[in-house]
């Protein structure tokens, strides 16, 4: 078993991104990964201060995000499940707080570490910032911060520790985690990262093998719409338009 430190987690992150063909300064498609890695994946508002969880099994891989949390902060949870799903050695099954760093449970903080790497790599940020800020004496600017977090989709808080990290923060930066979506707006951004669906939904196979098991006759059909209902599909009450022709 390998005792990852935070070289080797970087290592593995830009392992990962290379083999599902995702750049080394590219942000990522987070839907369209989980559906390659057959992930299925199920965002619920969750209570408490859980932001997911992961379930690894001999023959499906499964997650869960908080959608009470905003998508910067679901996206940087998915990066911290995949962790646990791909990159974990021995794994089986993990409710998590990502983002908390805690090296008092060492996994957790791999996850955190390997999710840090994998959505923000340091090539990708590198390639964003200015020159003039790179240079010596130079400062991040605040500007620059809100485009790299909604280019990579993070959080304010995840960009910041990342860009420490890298060593690119030679002052306090602590005035920056104010007045976040603020200060998007006046940068010409929209809200949406920083804040929460509130919604249920399913990333994978999850609904056709709902269907499959009720057309096969292995559910009833009060089953079957449960099933959909609890990821947010009312079956009896769809609003479809069928009258609009496919191209």
């Amino acid at each position: 078993m390998v005792a990852f430190n935070d070289k080797i987690l970087e290592v593995r992150a830009n392992k990962f991104r290379r083999m599902y063909g995702i750049s080394d300064d590219a942000s990522i498609d987070f839907e369209k990964l989980l559906r390659t890695l057959d992930v299925l994946t199920v965002y619920r508002p969750l209570n408490g201060d859980i932001s997911g969880m992961a379930l690894r099994t001999k023959n499906s891989n499964f997650m869960l995000v908080n959608s009470n949390n905003s998508v910067g902060r679901q996206h940087f949870t998915i990066g911290h499940e995949l962790y646990h799903l791909f990159v974990q050695e021995v794994f089986s099954f993990q409710m998590c707080k990502a983002g908390k760093f805690d090296k008092k449970d060492r996994e957790e903080y791999n996850a955190d570490v390997f999710s840090s790497y994998l959505l923000m790599p340091e090539v990708g940020i590198i390639k964003q910032i200015p020159e003039a800020e790179l240079a010596w004496g130079g400062k991040i600017s605040l500007a620059t911060i809100i485009k790299l977090e909604q280019y990579f989709g993070v959080s304010r808080s995840a960009i910041l520790i990342r860009l420490d990290k890298i060593g690119l923060l030679r002052s306090d930066y602590s005035k920056y985690t104010k007045d976040v979506k603020k200060s998007a707006i006046e940068h010409g951004y929209t809200v949406k990262l920083y804040e929460a669906t509130n919604e249920a939904s399913v990333i994978g196979n999850y609904g056709i093998k709902a269907k499959e098991l009720f057309d096969k006759e292995k559910i009833s059909e009060s089953h079957y719409l449960s099933l959909m209902f609890d990821i947010g599909i009312d079956v009896d009450n769809l609003n479809v338009n069928e009258d609009d022709q496919e191209i």
